[in-house]
């Protein structure tokens, strides 16, 4: 009997003799199911590609232009720079009537600035839930055109639909495309 038939194993002949060549073991061999595949540089580069415009768009997501309609087509303005600019501080903003009204207060320093920013121009004064979409505006019927006077406080109207509005929530004062940001609602 040969010596492969013996063992099940080839034998290669050499000078000194045959020689056999290891048995294979059942790990040894490799089930193509499981066999990697290398990494091309291809696949490497496409994620890459798409992990930048994922944290790309994450970034011009939380600082990018404001969502809101209100927001979007409006300058802001520090409490300084509208009182300076526009004769006009803004003293209060909260809720009334359990939540169904929302009341801005204010107060004019300069009544021939204030009348820049109230005389005329595009329209009512909005406020602007920030982080969001909703724009509330004052009642259709109520007049905007107001006296002016130094010293004078004044106070707007907004309904609250849903009450959208809470106590906590941030909100911007738009008008004739100028807007005080950050305006926190107080109960």
């Amino acid at each position: 009997m040969s010596p492969e038939a013996a063992t099940g194993a080839p034998t290669i002949a050499s000078a000194d003799g045959p020689l056999e060549s290891p048995a294979r073991s059942p790990r040894a061999t490799v089930d193509p199911r499981r066999r990697r595949r290398p990494i091309r540089v291809a696949q490497v580069t496409a994620a890459v590609a798409l992990a930048t415009m994922f944290i790309t768009g994450f970034l011009v997501f939380q600082n990018g232009s404001p969502t809101n309609p209100a927001l979007a087509h409006s300058s802001p303005v520090t409490p300084e720079e509208l009182e300076a600019t526009y004769g006009v501080r803004i003293d209060v903003i909260g809720l009334l009537a359990a939540g169904g009204l929302v009341e801005l207060r204010f107060q004019v320093t300069d009544k021939d600035k204030a009348a820049a920013l109230f005389g005329g121009g595009d329209g009512a004064p909005q406020l602007a839930v920030e982080s969001t979409t909703k724009v509330l505006r004052s009642a259709s019927g109520m007049a905007h055109k107001l006296t002016l006077l130094d010293g004078a406080s004044y106070f707007l109207l907004y309904g609250n639909p849903g009450n959208i509005v809470h106590a906590g929530m941030q909100v911007a004062f738009v008008l004739n495309k100028v807007r005080l940001d950050h305006l926190v609602v107080q109960r």
